[in-house]
C-alpha cells in the first residue's frame, strides 16, 4: 500500500466532491446551519407559541339545566386565576358562544369545546338508564363517538348519587380546543376546591383542608441535570441524521456516480491497486462524516455551553468541554459505522437512483437504534452497551445528566470500535469484487424482471411494508384501535402486499408460499415445539431481562391493551391466534423466504428473517421473543420445505400464550430449572424435524465450497 498514491487519490476526491455545489451544500453547509437553525428556531417556536396561547380567547358553549350554576362556577375561577396570575401575564380569556347545535359548531370550528351540564336528579336517570343497557351497546356508542373524534372529559373523576354532572367536550386534535379546554377545567377544579372550604369554614372547620396534611414534592436534580436529561435524549438522533445527510451525498457520488458517469472503469485501467482505490474512497467519506460530526460538537459547545442560545431557566444546560471531549470519543466510531455502511450500499447499487432507495432501510434502521435513548427504562448498564449506535445513545443521555458511568462508557467505545472496525473490513472486501465495484452487473434479472428480480427487491417490499405499519396508526385514527390495527396489519401490509408481490413479480404462488405437502411425523415434532417453543422463549426473555430491563409497568400496560378483558374469547383467538398464524406466514415463511433463499446460506437466512419478524412488532421488549419465534419458524420452513407447519405453530403459540394469560398463569415467575427441563422436549422436536427433513427447494449449502486445488 503506497500512502502518498492514496493521499493523492484522497485530495482528488476532495476536489471533485467540493466542485458539485450540490454536495457542498448537503454534505458540509446543510449539517453547519441546521442544529442552530433548529435551537433558534425551538426557542422562537416556544416563546411564540406560548404568546399566542396568552393572547387567545378561547371560545365555548354550555348547555343543559345546570348551566347557570357552572356559569358562576366558572365566574369564581376566573376571579380564583386572575388573583393567581404571574405578575405581568394576563390569565387566559374566555368567552361565551350561543350556539343551536353545539356539536356542529364544535366541528365546524365555531367553538374550541362546549359543556353539557346535568343535574343530580338527571344524572342519577341516565345512569339508571345506562346500567341497564346491553354492555355491547354501550361499546358501540362508544366506537361510534370516537370515530367523530370528540374526546370528552368529565369534571369530577367520581360521582355520587344526587351530585350533578358536567361533561366537557373538545377537539383533541386541535391546539386551541385541547388547551382551552383544559384551562377552563383547572378553573372549575380549582373554583369547586374554594367553594368546599368556604363552606367548611362556614360550618366551623377553621383549618383549610389542603393543610391538614401537608404535602410537598422535592426535585433533587438540578435545572442542568433535567434540561440536560431533555436534550441528552433527541440529541444523537439530531446527530445521526445529520451525519447520515450528509456522508450518504457523498458516498452516493463517490461510488454510484463514478459508475454511473463511467469515471470509476477509467481509474481502474490505471497502475493504482483496486485496495488503495477503495481506501481513499473510504477516507473521502469518513472525512466528511468527521468534519460533521467534529462541527456538531462545535455547535453544542459554541450555542449551548457558551450561552450564545438563551433558553427559559427549566431548559438550562450546563455542558462542560470534558463533555463535549467525550461525546466527540463517541461519536467518532459512530461516523465510521455509518460511513462504511453508506459505503457499502453505493458500491451495491448499480446506479444513482438505485442508491438512493436502499438508503431508506439504511436511515430507517440507523434512527431506530439511535431511538434507544429515548426508551426511559433503559440504561447503560445493560445489554444495550454491546448494541452498536444504540448504546452510544443511551451513553449520551447518561452523560448530559452527568452521570459518567466509566466501566459501562469503555464497554460502549469497545463496541462501536469492534463494529467499526469490522465494517471497515467488511467494506474493503466488497468493494474489491469485480461486479460490485463496476457497472456491469446488468445481468439477466434486470433484463427479464418479474420473478427473476423478485430476491433483489424483496427487503426493499418489506422496508415499505413496516414503514406504514409505523406511520398508518399515527394518522388514521381507526388504527389505533384495537380492531381496525388488526385488519389493517393483517389484510391490508401482510395479506394484500403478499398478493401484490405475487401479481407484480409475477411469481408462482404456490412455490413462492411453500404449499408443500410434509411428512406424517412433522406434525408430531410441532405439536412439541407448540409448549415448548414458548416456554424456552419465556427463558430467553427472563435471561435477557437482566441485561435489557423494561419497566414492569410498560408490560402490564400493554399486556392490557393487546388482550382485553372484555373480548370474547373466540374473538381474541381469531385476532392473535389463527389470523396472524395463516396471514403473517404467508408474508415472511412464504414471500420473505422464497425471496432470499438463494441469497444466504441457511443459517444466515434462519437469523436474517426472525429478525425483520421481530422488528414487525415494533415494541422493543418484543423483538427478542418475537424474533425467537420468527427463528424457529423459519428453521421449521426450512427443514420441512413448507409453511404448512409453520402456521399450526405460529396459530398453537399465540393461542397457548393466551390461553396462559386468561388463565392468570404467571409462567415467567417460575424457577429457571422448570423452565430448563423443557429443553429436551425442545431439541427432540427439532430432531424429529431433521430426521424427517425434505428441505426448503434451491437452499445454498451450509457452507461454502472449498476448491480442490486450494
Amino acid at each position: 500500500m503506497n500512502r502518498a498514491t492514496i493521499g493523492l487519490l484522497v485530495k482528488h476526491e476532495m476536489r471533485m466532491l467540493l466542485r458539485d455545489r450540490r454536495t457542498v451544500v448537503l454534505s458540509i453547509l446543510l449539517p453547519l446551519v441546521v442544529l442552530p437553525l433548529i435551537l433558534f428556531g425551538f426557542k422562537f417556536m416556544s416563546e411564540w407559541r406560548s404568546e399566542q396561547l396568552d393572547a387567545t380567547t378561547y371560545r365555548y358553549a354550555v348547555t343543559g339545566a345546570y348551566a347557570d350554576s357552572v356559569r358562576a362556577l366558572i365566574g369564581r375561577g376566573a376571579r380564583l386565576a386572575e388573583k393567581d396570575a404571574e405578575e405581568g401575564r394576563q390569565p387566559a380569556s374566555f368567552v361565551e358562544v350561543e350556539v343551536a347545535e353545539p356539536d356542529s359548531s364544535l366541528s365546524a370550528g365555531d367553538l374550541d369545546f362546549y359543556l353539557v351540564t346535568q343535574t343530580g336528579a338527571e344524572a342519577d336517570l341516565l345512569d339508571l338508564a345506562v346500567a341497564g343497557t346491553d354492555s355491547a351497546m354501550r361499546a358501540d356508542a362508544e366506537i361510534d363517538r370516537a370515530g367523530e373524534d370528540i374526546a370528552d372529559v368529565t369534571v369530577a373523576d367520581e360521582r355520587y348519587p344526587g351530585v350533578p354532572v358536567v361533561t366537557v367536550y373538545f377537539r383533541a386534535n386541535r391546539d386551541e380546543s385541547r388547551t382551552g379546554s383544559g384551562l377552563l377545567v383547572d378553573r372549575l377544579v380549582d373554583a369547586r376546591k374554594q367553594d368546599r372550604t368556604d363552606e367548611l369554614r362556614r360550618r366551623g372547620f377553621a383549618a383549610d383542608p389542603e393543610e391538614a396534611i401537608e404535602l410537598s414534592r422535592v426535585d433533587v436534580a438540578t435545572p442542568e441535570q433535567a434540561a440536560g436529561f431533555y436534550f441528552g435524549r433527541i440529541l444523537p438522533l439530531f446527530l445521526v441524521f445529520l451525519t447520515l445527510t450528509g456522508a450518504s451525498v457523498a458516498a452516493m457520488d463517490s461510488v454510484a456516480g463514478e459508475k454511473e458517469r463511467g469515471s470509476l472503469e477509467t481509474l481502474l485501467t490505471t497502475s493504482v491497486s483496486r485496495f488503495e482505490i477503495i481506501t481513499a474512497k473510504q477516507l473521502t467519506i469518513l472525512s466528511v462524516a468527521l468534519f460533521i460530526t467534529l462541527a456538531q460538537a462545535g455547535n453544542l459547545f459554541v450555542y449551548l455551553a457558551l450561552g450564545f442560545i438563551e433558553f427559559s431557566a427549566d431548559l438550562e444546560i450546563d455542558v462542560s468541554p470534558g463533555a463535549v471531549l467525550v461525546l466527540l470519543a463517541l461519536y467518532v466510531p459512530v461516523a465510521v459505522v455509518v460511513s462504511s455502511l453508506l459505503l457499502l450500499v453505493s458500491a451495491y447499487a448499480k446506479t444513482y437512483r438505485e442508491t438512493q432507495l436502499y438508503l431508506l432501510p439504511v436511515f430507517f434502521g440507523l434512527m431506530i437504534l439511535t431511538a434507544a435513548g429515548l426508551l426511559p427504562g433503559v440504561s447503560l448498564r445493560s445489554l444495550i452497551a454491546v448494541v452498536p449506535v444504540a448504546n452510544v445513545s443511551v451513553a449520551v443521555r447518561e452523560i448530559m445528566v452527568g452521570h459518567y458511568d466509566i466501566p459501562m462508557l469503555l464497554v460502549t467505545c469497545a463496541a462501536m470500535l469492534a463494529a467499526a472496525f469490522m465494517m471497515l473490513r467488511l467494506s474493503s472486501r466488497m468493494l474489491g469484487m469485480e461486479r460490485l465495484i463496476t457497472a456491469q452487473d446488468t445481468d439477466a434479472a434486470d433484463l427479464e424482471g418479474g420473478a427473476a428480480l423478485f430476491p433483489r427487491r424483496v427487503l426493499l417490499w418489506f422496508v415499505g411494508m413496516w414503514a406504514l405499519i409505523i406511520i398508518a396508526p399515527a394518522n388514521v385514527e381507526a388504527l389505533t384501535r384495537l380492531e381496525g390495527q388488526w385488519a389493517f396489519n393483517m389484510f391490508v401490509i401482510f395479506f394484500g402486499g403478499s398478493l401484490l408481490m405475487i401479481r407484480l413479480h409475477r411469481l408462482d404462488w404456490r412455490q413462492a408460499l411453500a404449499l408443500r405437502p410434509v411428512r406424517p411425523q412433522v406434525w408430531l415434532a410441532v405439536l412439541l415445539l407448540v409448549p415448548s417453543t414458548l416456554l424456552t422463549g419465556i427463558f430467553i426473555v427472563g435471561l435477557s431481562s437482566v441485561f435489557l430491563p423494561f419497566p414492569e409497568e410498560m408490560l402490564e400496560k400493554f399486556a392490557s391493551q393487546l388482550i382485553p378483558e372484555d373480548f370474547p374469547m373466540w374473538q381474541i383467538l381469531l385476532m392473535l391466534a389463527l389470523t396472524p398464524g395463516i396471514v403473517e406466514e404467508m408474508a415472511f415463511r412464504g414471500l420473505l423466504l422464497h425471496g432470499l433463499h438463494r441469497r444466504l446460506r441457511p443459517l444466515a437466512l434462519i437469523l436474517v428473517v426472525g429478525l425483520i419478524f421481530g422488528l414487525f412488532h415494533q415494541a422493543l421488549f418484543r423483538i427478542i421473543p418475537t424474533a425467537y419465534l420468527g427463528m424457529v419458524l423459519t428453521a421449521v420452513a426450512v427443514l420441512t420445505g413448507s409453511i404448512l407447519p409453520c402456521i399450526l405453530l405460529h396459530a398453537g403459540n399465540n393461542a397457548f400464550a393466551f390461553l396462559l394469560y386468561r388463565s392468570g398463569t404467571e409462567v415467567e415467575n417460575w424457577p429457571p430449572e422448570l423452565l430448563l427441563l423443557n429443553i429436551p422436549v425442545f431439541v427432540f422436536a427439532i430432531y424429529l424435524l431433521y430426521r424427517y427433513r425434505t428441505p426448503y427447494p434451491g437452499l445454498l449449502p451450509f457452507r461454502k465450497k472449498v476448491p480442490e486445488d486450494a
